[in-house]
């Protein structure tokens, strides 16, 4: 939705002078709704003065991206953003090690990657099945403490999203399980054979990311901690995601 776009921009304009902000979304699917998120971010971005434009990139598949396709000019400082798309191409590897190269060409200035803190690739059922029991179990809980049992929203996440997740997690097999998540143990070993090292993430964001949650009901029941340089965030003890930042050597 392009939400934390809004807030870079806030602190961008409030900590420096912007020259120029582009941001290029890459994507294999829903075009029209990376338009609109563009569009709303380039009214934003004029309300804050920020010089800005935006690109989209579409490709049919992953293996179809490169570097070229985003027309970088040299004076540009890249930063790279991957919000829970690099565990959908696990069950694909050769797509997601095609993207690690191809990014590693951008030789980006940052990388933030936040991913699903779980395991969810075992061979075993059991092990599958009470990794999802707790996980899902969190997000459960997390909906029948804010939304009423009739809620519209709540039905469609957890009868499709929730649901549907929880079926190829546990029932699928072999090619049909494409639902494979690992935690940042797993993807701190991966990031490592591309050269990656992790950048320690700050106290200020720490404090920044608690007084954020404070801000909600949920604050007694959400948590935000330090797993060596990244952060866990998990709901009532249990990790939910992690949010980490890479530089290649």
């Amino acid at each position: 939705m392009g939400m934390q776009y809004t807030i870079l921009m806030q602190d961008l304009a409030s900590e420096c002078e912007i020259a120029h902000l582009k941001i290029t979304a890459v994507a294999t699917r829903l075009e029209s709704k990376r338009k609109d998120t563009c569009n709303q971010l380039a009214e934003f971005a004029e309300t804050m003065n920020i010089p800005f434009s935006f690109k989209i990139v579409m490709i049919e598949d992953m293996l179809d991206f490169n570097v070229n396709l985003l027309e970088l000019n040299d004076d540009e400082q890249v930063a790279v953003y991957s919000p829970f798309l690099l565990s959908s191409m696990i069950v694909t590897p050769n797509r997601l090690e095609h993207l690690m190269r191809e990014i590693r060409k951008i030789n980006p200035f940052i990388t933030l990657v936040s991913e699903v803190e779980a395991n969810h690739t075992s061979p075993e059922f059991v092990k599958r099945f009470i990794e999802a029991l707790f996980f899902y179990g969190a997000f459960f809980d997390s909906m029948s403490d804010h939304l009423a049992d009739d809620e519209f929203n709540r039905k469609v996440m957890e009868s499709i999203f929730y649901g549907q997740t929880i079926r190829n997690i546990v029932a699928a097999e072999g090619k049909e399980r494409t639902v494979r998540q690992v935690g940042i143990d797993v993807w701190r070993a991966f990031f490592a054979r591309f050269g990656m090292l992790e950048v320690e993430l700050s106290d200020a964001c720490l404090n920044e990311a608690k007084l954020l949650i404070n801000n909600y009901d949920c604050g007694n029941s959400c948590m935000v901690s330090v797993d060596n340089k990244c952060f866990i965030v998990g709901w009532k003890g249990i990790p939910i995601f992690s949010v980490s930042a890479w530089k290649f050597v």
